[in-house]
C-alpha cells in the first residue's frame, strides 16, 4: 500500500488495509477501536448500544477525551481482530516518509502483535507496481476542498470546525488539529483555539496546549472562559511534565473559572453543571492536599444536582461516582468504596475500568474470588489493559494458580514490553516457575534506560538472583554491585552480595 495520498483526514493508509477483510463479526472492543479510525465505517453503528457511556459519547456531549495511552490501546484491538480474519501477513507501506503520524503508530501497533503474526516493512518512495489506496469518502473530500479554498464561507468554516469536534471526539486528535491549525488564519476565536488546545493535550504536547488555553480563556462566553481555567487547571494537576505540575496553580486556575460562573447570568445554558464540573476538579484538589471529607463534600453535592438531564450530565455524574468511591478508598472505607462502585456499575457496567478498580476493593478486603469475576469481566470488556491482566495475574497468584498467574502476567508483557511493573512481574513468574534464563532474557531484553533508581535496582536485583540460579557467580556479583551504587544503605543487597563474594572464593 501507499501513504503517498496527503489528506487532511487519516489513517488512509489504514484505512485501505482493514477494508479488504470483513469486519462485520469483530469484538466490540475492536470494533470501538474501529470508530476511531475509520468512523464512517457502518459497523461502527453497531457498537454504540455495547459502549460505555464514555466511548459512545459523541460531539459536544463529551467531557472525557482519550489520551495517546488508550489510543494505542484501540489500536491493537483493532490489529489483533484484523489478524484473526486474514493470519499472518506481511504489509508493505511504500511512500513511508509521507505516513500520517496515526497511521505510523497503527503499523508499529499491528508489528507489535504478539507471536509475530504480522511483519510490517516500511519503504521510502513509491511503489513498483499497483498499490492499494483509500478512497476518501464524501465527508474527507469536502475537508480537503474546503481547505484549498483561499476564502472559506461561513457556511464552510462551520463545517470544518464540527468536524474538529466529531475527531477530537472519537479519539483522532491528529486529523483535529490539522483541521484546527488550518482553520485558524479564517477563524481564531477563542472557541477554536480551545480545541485546538485540548487536541494537543490528547497528544501530549501540553506547551502548545497550555498556549491555546490562555488564548481560548480570553472569551466572553463565561462558560467558555471557565472552561479554559478547567482545562489549565488539568494540566498543572496531571498532563504536564511532572516537573511543571503545581497544585497551588491548579488551585487557582479552578477559583478563577469558579469566581467567573457565580457572576454568570442565572439564563446561562448548563450553568450548574459547570459549577459542579468545576468543584469536581477542586475535590481533586482537596483530595490531594488530604482533606478528604472536603473533597467527598463536593462530589456528594455534585452527584446530587446532576441525577436528572443530559447525556452529559449523566455521564460526568460517573466521574463524580469514580472520584467519590477513590477517595472511599483512600480513607480505609473499603465498604463504602465497594457500594460506591457497584453504583457506579449499576449507571455504566461497560466500562473496563470500573470493574479493575472494584476488583481492588475486594483485593484489599480479601475476597479473592470475588475480584477474580472483576476482573474477567474487565478483561472481557478491555481484553487491551495491561493493568487488567497484571492484576488478574496477582489474584491467581493469591489462590496459587501459576498456571494462571503466568498467562495473565505474559499478556499484559505482550500489551507493553517497555512497561516496568508488566516487565517486573513476568520475569517475577518466570523465576517462580524455575525458569531463570527465560526471566533473565525478560529483564535483559528491557533494558534500564530511562527507569528511575529504585526501579533500577529491583530490575538488578531480579538479574542477580537469575544469574545465581544459573551458576554465574561474577555477573550476579556485579548486578548486586550495580544496586548498591543506586540504593547503598540496602541491607539485603549488601548481604546478597556477601554472600554471592563468600561462594566466588
Amino acid at each position: 500500500m501507499t501513504a503517498a495520498d496527503r489528506h487532511t483526514v487519516g489513517f488512509g493508509p489504514v484505512k485501505a488495509l482493514i477494508g479488504r477483510v470483513d469486519k462485520s463479526a469483530w469484538p466490540r472492543e475492536a470494533l470501538i477501536g474501529l470508530k476511531l479510525i475509520a468512523p464512517d465505517s457502518p459497523e461502527c453503528a453497531s457498537v454504540r448500544s455495547e459502549s460505555s457511556l464514555t466511548d459512545a459519547a459523541q460531539g459536544h456531549d463529551r467531557i472525557r477525551f482519550f489520551l495517546k495511552e488508550r489510543l494505542l490501546r484501540n489500536f491493537r484491538d483493532v490489529a489483533q481482530a484484523f489478524l484473526a480474519e486474514t493470519g499472518p501477513c506481511v504489509v508493505d507501506v511504500t511512500s513511508a516518509e509521507d505516513l500520517d503520524e496515526g497511521s505510523r503508530a497503527f503499523f508499529e501497533a499491528l508489528a507489535g502483535v504478539p507471536q509475530g503474526d504480522a511483519t510490517v516493512r516500511m519503504t521510502v518512495g513509491p511503489a513498483d507496481g499497483e498499490a492499494l489506496s483509500h478512497t476518501p469518502s464524501a465527508t474527507e473530500k469536502r475537508i480537503d476542498d474546503v481547505l484549498r479554498q483561499a476564502a472559506p464561507s461561513g457556511d464552510d468554516l462551520d463545517f470544518l470546525y464540527e468536524e474538529a469536534i466529531r475527531y477530537l471526539s472519537i479519539g483522532d486528535s491528529w486529523t483535529a488539529t490539522r483541521i484546527l491549525t488550518a482553520l485558524l488564519p479564517h477563524r481564531g476565536t477563542p472557541a477554536v483555539w480551545g480545541r485546538l488546545g485540548l487536541g494537543y493535550a490528547m497528544l501530549g504536547r501540553t506547551f502548545e496546549a497550555e498556549f491555546c488555553y490562555l488564548r481560548w480563556r480570553e472569551d466572553s462566553d463565561p462558560v467558555s472562559s471557565a472552561g479554559a481555567s478547567y482545562a489549565l487547571s488539568m494540566l498543572y494537576a496531571r498532563h504536564h511534565p511532572r516537573h511543571l505540575r503545581s497544585l497551588d496553580r491548579t488551585a487557582q486556575f479552578l477559583e478563577e473559572g469558579h469566581a467567573v460562573l457565580e457572576k454568570a447570568d442565572d439564563s446561562t445554558e448548563d450553568l450548574e453543571f459547570h459549577k459542579v464540573f468545576n468543584r469536581n476538579g477542586y475535590a481533586l484538589v482537596e483530595f490531594r492536599r488530604g482533606r478528604v471529607d472536603a473533597a467527598v463534600a463536593h462530589l456528594t453535592d455534585g452527584i446530587g444536582k446532576l441525577r436528572n438531564g443530559s447525556a452529559k450530565n449523566h455521564m460526568h455524574q460517573t466521574v463524580l461516582i469514580y472520584n467519590l468511591a477513590q477517595c472511599y478508598r483512600q480513607t480505609g472505607e473499603n465498604e463504602k468504596a465497594i457500594a460506591t462502585y457497584e453504583q457506579l456499575l449499576d449507571v455504566d457496567g461497560k466500562m473496563p475500568e470500573y470493574h479493575m478498580e472494584l476488583a481492588h476493593c475486594h483485593m484489599d478486603a480479601g475476597s479473592v474470588d470475588k475480584a477474580l469475576h472483576c476482573l474477567l469481566t474487565a478483561r472481557e470488556l478491555g481484553p487491551s489493559i495491561p493493568e487488567v491482566h497484571s492484576l488478574l495475574g496477582y489474584a491467581y497468584l493469591q489462590k496459587d494458580d501459576k498456571r494462571n498467574a503466568e498467562i495473565s502476567y505474559r499478556t499484559a508483557y505482550e500489551c507493553d514490553e517497555r512497561d516496568f511493573d508488566a516487565v517486573y512481574d513476568y520475569a517475577y513468574i518466570l523465576a517462580e516457575t524455575g525458569r531463570a534464563q527465560e526471566a533473565l532474557t525478560v529483564v535483559l531484553d528491557r533494558g534500564l534506560a530511562d527507569l528511575d533508581e529504585e526501579q533500577q535496582a529491583r530490575l538488578l536485583t531480579l538479574a542477580a538472583e537469575q544469574h545465581a540460579g544459573l551458576g554465574d557467580l561474577p555477573a550476579a556479583r556485579d548486578a548486586l554491585e550495580r544496586v548498591l551504587l543506586l540504593t547503598p544503605d540496602d541491607p539485603d543487597a549488601r548481604a546478597n552480595l556477601d554472600h554471592v563474594l563468600e561462594a566466588c572464593r
